[in-house]
């Protein structure tokens, strides 16, 4: 799997050039299809909203012999971000991974099982990119 950087770099760019804090910002048009494949190394369907009415978070979806494969982006604010920062603290306190990414005004990436996530933060704008797949002993690849 390529750099969730990679991916990450490209949404803050976007986001970061999107008016601040626009409350219809769909995080769908944000990244092509191909953009996200590029990223992460595996080719994904069109990006889809969870539900129609909340476009904030976005997942592409991809699949192959090794299982489902997905990857969102969710924006957020920089007070979600503070607070899921905390949270991963305590979560690597507790066993969990958490590094910084060195992106952005304050980034970090954290692993849980097979997701690897990297939160972003740039002026009161926050985005969270998560790609789930299975991908054999990525604690020992990544973190050390």
């Amino acid at each position: 799997m390529k750099s969730a950087l990679t991916i990450a770099v490209a949404a803050l760019a976007i986001v970061c050039r999107t008016t601040a804090a626009k409350a219809d910002t769909d995080a769908c048009t944000l990244l092509t299809d191909a953009q996200v494949s590029a990223a992460v190394g595996f080719a994904v369907a069109k990006g889809t909203h969870v539900t129609p009415t909340f476009v904030k978070t976005c997942t592409w979806s991809g699949s192959n012999s090794s299982g489902a494969q997905f990857v969102t982006l969710n924006l957020q604010t920089a007070s979600f971000f503070d607070g899921a920062k905390k949270q991963g603290a305590f979560m690597a306190a507790a066993g969990g991974a958490m590094k910084p990414a060195g992106v952005g005004d304050d980034s970090f990436y954290s692993l849980q099982g097979t997701q690897v996530m990297l939160w972003v933060k740039k002026g009161g704008n926050a985005f969270k990119v998560a790609v789930y797949k299975q991908i054999p002993s990525i604690k020992s690849r990544a973190w050390n």
